[in-house]
Formats: C-alpha cells, structure tokens, sequence
C-alpha cells in the first residue's frame, strides 16, 4: 500500500483530532469533571485549602465500587458544628445530588492524621501533610457523588 503525501496528513490530523476528543472526554467526564465541580465551590475567606485528592470507591450501595469522591482537608479556627452550619446554609447541590435527600452535601469530619479513611474502605494518604504534628485546626471535606 503506497501512501501518498495527503493521506499521511490525514491520518496525522485524523490521529491529533481522536487524542484530543480522548482526552476533552478524560477531563471532562466522570471523576474530573466532579474534581472541576468541587475546585469551584467558594469556600468561606477564613478555611484554607491545603490539599484535595480524589478516587473511585463504594459507598455501600450497590458495591460497584463506582462512587466519586473528592477530598479536601482545609485548615480553619471554626469548630466542626460551625463548618457544618456554613455549608448547610450555602444550601449548594450538585445536579445528582437530591435536595430532600437528607443527605449532607459535604461530610466533614476530624483531620488527626494525613490518612482520610471512610466508613467504606475508602482511603487516601496525603503525603504533603506527613510533617505536620498538630492537626488540631485541620478538617476532611468529603464531597460524594
């Protein structure tokens, strides 16, 4: 088969342009795209992000293990019932998320180590925070789709 100059430019645009559709898809969909929701929600002047990761576990439903799950720990001088009543008045939801529910937009539990571990064998290890020796100002916000 003998390739001519034009169907080598194709085949390198027809290449470039599934990458692209790939990765737009990547970033876009599923855990990314719920990353991209969370990184926009406007915390209050006085929490600090420290760091965010994210995963994939279950959340005791079904046992797909198909459950996003974004994890900030943030630093404020607000008790645990201040930063639950901050986010229970932002009155904030996602699209997936039901607004009678009766379920928390955000769990927000206490940071004692640089380990978040859930009630669902659902785990991450934040390594920026291994130096840290007081954790006595620091919360897990653990938002769930």
């Amino acid at each position: 088969m003998k390739f001519t100059k034009n169907k080598i430019i194709f085949i390198v645009i027809f290449v470039c342009v599934i990458v692209f559709i790939c990765f737009w898809i990547n970033q876009n969909t599923g855990l990314k795209a719920f990353e991209k929701q969370v990184l926009n929600i406007k915390l209050p002047d006085n929490i600090e992000k420290v760091s965010m990761k994210s995963g994939i576990g279950d959340s005791g439903g079904n046992g797909n293990y198909s459950t996003y799950r974004v994890v900030f720990i943030i630093k404020t001088e607000m008790t645990i019932d201040e930063l639950k009543e901050e986010f229970d008045n932002k009155k904030m939801t996602f699209l997936t998320h039901k607004e009678n529910s009766e379920l928390p937009f955000v769990y927000i539990t206490k940071c004692e180590s640089n380990i978040f571990e859930s009630s669902r064998n659902f785990r991450l290890v934040f390594d920026d925070l291994e130096k840290i020796e007081d954790f006595c100002n620091y919360y897990f916000l653990e938002f769930i789709k």
